[in-house]
């Protein structure tokens, strides 16, 4: 009986160790496949950036519920809303954090969230913005975004410090008590914001997928090696 005591607490060493080893490889694999997977839907997105970047100007999609035009370029005239200017957390290219300043736009009765541009933490509220004093109807031109949707791990506004995270239209309207559109238009021509950054081009997009799989595989491999060494070492060499 005292044997069998003996060998029991290690059988079950031997057991969790390679379970470990094996779920170690298994989840490697699984991001390194994931990884690809990301690199797959990144470069069709980066494809239909530049396609929608190289064609020309199309009329604001109004009442459409589908991306069909995403990324497309696009114009628009109206008044600015003031009153539910909203700031969304952002990175600009240069690795800057700050916001993007988004706004909704009157139209023919109808309403359309704009973003503006981006700016720092310090200028969105200690600088008088070109753009807070103009009440006229304004021409604008840029590049459509589709509303995004909420995902389980997406952070929420925090509507009292006004600060913003997701581009998500049922959201804002149910914070400014107004129905907009289902696109919101990135503005790009700078005429009216020359003291607010407007950037978007694939270029600025990270593709980064195919060294985080190689990475992932790599370190797959490893173990595999260690595990096998360490089979024929202690089993297969006794």
């Amino acid at each position: 009986m005292s044997g069998a005591h003996i060998k029991e607490p290690s059988l079950i060493k031997n057991i969790t160790f390679h379970s470990l080893f094996l779920l170690a490889l298994v989840s490697l694999l699984f991001l390194g496949f994931w990884q690809l997977q990301r690199l797959e839907w990144k470069v069709e997105l980066l494809s239909s950036i530049k396609n929608g970047l190289s064609e020309g100007i199309v009329e604001f999609p109004f009442d459409i519920n589908n991306s069909e035009f995403l990324y497309k370029k696009s114009s628009i005239s109206g008044k600015i809303d003031h009153s539910n200017e909203m700031h969304f957390f952002s990175i600009n290219s240069f690795g800057q954090s700050g916001y993007n300043i988004v706004v909704p736009l009157k139209s023919e009765g109808r309403t359309v969230y704009i973003d503006l541009g981006w700016t720092d933490f310090d200028t969105i509220n200690s600088k008088e913005f070109n753009f807070r004093t103009l009440n006229d109807e304004l021409y604008f031109e840029g590049i459509l975004i589709f509303s995004k949707e909420r995902k389980l791990f997406s952070p929420k506004p925090n509507i009292a410090k006004n600060n913003w995270y997701l581009l998500n239209v049922d959201e804002m309207d149910n914070h400014t008590k107004l129905k907009s559109e289902q696109y919101i238009l990135k503005v790009m021509k700078q005429e009216y914001f020359t003291d607010l950054l407007n950037e978007f081009t694939a270029i600025n997009i990270p593709n980064n997928h195919l060294q985080y799989a190689i990475t992932w595989f790599v370190l797959a491999i490893a173990i595999a090696i260690m595990y096998l060494t360490f089979i024929y070492k202690n089993i297969l060499k006794k």
